[in-house]
Parts: structure tokens; sequence; C-alpha cells
């Protein structure tokens, strides 16, 4: 009887924990360590310092047009961000079925991240919103369906945050990198990755 009373007596705190934990995930702080740069190779810290980017990567970052890319753009873009282990962070979106039409319960999570793009360590960065679907459905749609819906993420955060246009690069990758390849239909694989180019 002891244990089941000790047992009751935690509940509060573990529900608390676990509602905590739950509510940093969509806070505009936590979007904000996500995205923050690493430190510099120069000073010292616990987190392992940033490579310096090549200027040649640099260069094409900032090239790049905040719509409509081409697949060989949108594979060099992929592969920058890879090879440089970029900043990102992933986002559940919701949507209206088969829609780029934003769902009302999503405004929290959106609105989360336009307040972390107007933080101090943000405001000039220039981010990649990464639209993906999963495996249901053909090649094609998917990857129109995920372009529509990163640009319906750009605009909501350009309207309804002020967010300079410029700043904010809409990329749809469609079902082309699933990130769980064991279950491609499965919930997780539908997100916008936020990615900090710099």
């Amino acid at each position: 009887m002891r244990t089941i009373l000790t047992g009751l007596a935690a509940l509060p705190l573990l529900l608390a924990t676990l509602a905590g934990g739950a509510a940093e995930t969509l806070s505009r702080d936590a979007i904000v360590r996500s995205l923050a740069p690493a430190p510099k190779a120069t000073t010292r810290s616990l987190r392992p310092a940033a490579p310096a980017m090549a200027a040649s990567d640099k260069a094409y970052l900032d090239q790049l047009p905040t719509r409509g890319l081409r697949i060989e753009m949108k594979d060099k873009l992929a592969e920058i961000v890879e090879r440089n282990d970029l900043p990102r962070i992933d986002i559940e979106i919701r949507f209206a079925y088969n829609s780029a039409e934003i769902a009302p319960e999503a405004w929290v999570e959106l609105d989360a991240l336009g307040g972390a793009l107007l933080a101090d360590s943000l405001v000039d960065a220039r981010i990649a919103l990464n639209g993906h679907t999963d495996a249901v459905g053909g090649d094609a749609y998917n990857m129109q369906l995920s372009e529509s819906r990163a640009e319906a993420v750009r605009d909501y955060l350009i309207r309804h945050h002020g967010i300079d246009g410029e700043r904010l690069i809409a990329v749809g990758f469609g079902e082309s990198r699933l990130k769980t390849r064991s279950h491609p239909e499965a919930a997780e694989n539908r997100r916008v990755e936020v990615v900090n180019l710099h």
C-alpha cells in the first residue's frame, strides 16, 4: 500500500516534468538553441567548434533564390547542409489533408518559430524551410505538395511576424529525404526542417 501511495505522490511531479519537456520542444527558446550556430574554433566551449564553411559553399547559399529551386539546386543545398552540419530543427506542421493550407493547431509552432527567427542571435540568419512528405502518393505530387507547404510556412512567417522574405528559402524535397526510411508512410516523415544557413 505504501508503494502505491508513494507512486501516486510522485505522479504530479512526473506529469509536470513531462509537460515541461513537451512545452520546451515547441518554445521559442528551444528553437533558438537548436538553430544557434556552433561556436567558432577559436573559443573554448563544451559544444564542439564548427569548422569554417568553405567560401564557395557560403557564396552558393547567398545566391539561392527564395523559392522555385531546381532539383540540382536542392541537391547541392542538402549536400552543403550535411557537409557543414548546419544547425537545424524538424518541426511538425499540420496541414489540411492533401493541401498546403496550414491547420490552425499549427499556429502555435509557427508563432514560436517566428519569435525565434526574430531573436538577436538569429535576426540576420538566412533560413531554409525544407518541406518533406511521407511516401504516400506519387513522387511528382509529393514534390509539389512539399514545395507548396514550405511556401505556405514562408508566407505565414512573413505575414504574421514581419520576417524579411529574402531571409527565407522555401524548398520542397517531397519524399526524397525520409526521416524514417523503415516506415516510409510514418507521420514523422511529414515535417518542415528549418535550417540556419548562416
